[in-house]
């Protein structure tokens, strides 16, 4: 139990950046009655990243360029890892006080 405890707590150290929210991807009409989104052709995708605002409690959305798509869904994945591992490693932590 303790060398998963030291596992645990080397591998959150080792994560890298994280980001708490997700990625929409839309496609789109833009209302111009002549257009082919007008036909079902819609324009896209657009990505957006979507979170709650800290400050204000909102949920809130930016827009990405699709290059920025493929970093960002790496810190999203290291947020969930975090999150699981973290719970895992306060869990052995209650157990090794108790003994």
């Amino acid at each position: 139990m303790k060398s998963r405890y030291e596992e645990l707590k080397e591998k959150l150290y080792r994560l890298g950046d994280l980001s708490l929210g997700s990625i929409q991807k839309r496609m789109l009409t833009c209302g111009d009655p002549d257009c082919k989104c007008a036909r079902g052709e819609k324009h896209g995708p657009y990505y957006y990243f979507t979170y709650t605002d800290p400050e204000t409690g909102e949920p809130a959305q930016i827009s990405l360029q699709e290059s920025e798509v493929r970093e960002l869904r790496k810190r999203i994945e290291n947020y969930r890892d975090f999150k699981e591992d973290l719970k895992e490693l306060l869990d052995l932590e209650v157990e090794l006080r108790k003994g």
